[in-house]
């Protein structure tokens, strides 16, 4: 654990979810490829989008509807609805199979195992202070087992903007009811996490576990009050 400020006192922690408690990557890149798969066998009348079409396609949608940037289950949606649409699909229908699959995705996304170390671990941390969770992604913390460590969930949409703008991590404060400087939020993004936190008044925990160096990212704009390698390192600051 490196120290880069002297912390205040800790009364709450919100945490990242993605690449934080567990490994994302595979989890997304699976759930993706399950679409596609599921596009191609389900709906083979229907032009199938490699990646750069699918991205392309994103890139339109969100030009139309540029609020959705910060819905990642929205854009979702708004991209196989417009698929749909090119189809002939009715503007009802096209909805209905979007949403459908949709929730199809999230399920194949959130069909994993937490790994024990990071239950125990935020088993010990919530049995000493609240946590809450603050994402940008949609994972299904009730499936994975998450909720019942945290006090609220908060995901972006209906109008909440992504990490690192302050809406997530001004409702997190408020649904804590404490001020930020007593908050450590703990995160992998040195982006959405580190300088969000940083410049919306919390105290940072860095998590780097794949030894990344502050002085040679780019993504480095803040610098956090503290980085940590390992989850169960967090247990000692209390």
């Amino acid at each position: 654990m490196k120290f880069y400020r002297r912390l205040h006192q800790i009364k709450a922690m919100s945490f990242d979810l993605d690449d934080t408690l567990y490994d994302n990557y595979p989890i997304v890149r699976r759930a993706e490829a399950w679409m596609h798969m599921h596009l191609r066998s389900q709906y083979p009348h229907i032009t199938h989008l490699d990646n750069n079409a699918w991205l392309q396609l994103k890139r339109h949608v969100l030009h139309q509807q540029s609020h959705l940037i910060h819905d990642v289950s929205g854009i979702r949606i708004a991209c196989l609805t417009a698929l749909f649409l090119r189809h002939g699909y009715s503007e009802q229908d096209a909805e209905s199979v979007a949403n459908t699959i949709s929730t199809q995705v999230r399920a194949v996304r959130s069909d994993f195992v937490v790994p024990e170390n990071t239950l125990a671990v935020l088993a010990e941390l919530a049995s000493k202070i609240p946590l809450i969770a603050v994402t940008n992604g949609n994972v299904d913390t009730d499936k994975i087992g998450l909720t019942p460590f945290f006090t609220a969930v908060i995901k972006p949409g209906n109008g909440l903007r992504m990490k690192p703008y302050p809406d997530l991590f001004s409702l997190a404060a408020e649904t804590l009811a404490l001020p930020p400087q007593h908050i450590l939020h703990v995160g992998d993004d040195l982006n959405s996490d580190v300088a969000g936190a940083v410049s919306n008044g919390f105290m940072s925990a860095w998590f780097n576990d794949q030894q990344q160096s502050l002085m040679t990212s780019n993504k480095a704009s803040h610098l956090p009050d503290i980085e940590i390698t390992h989850l169960d390192e967090l247990t000692s600051l209390l």
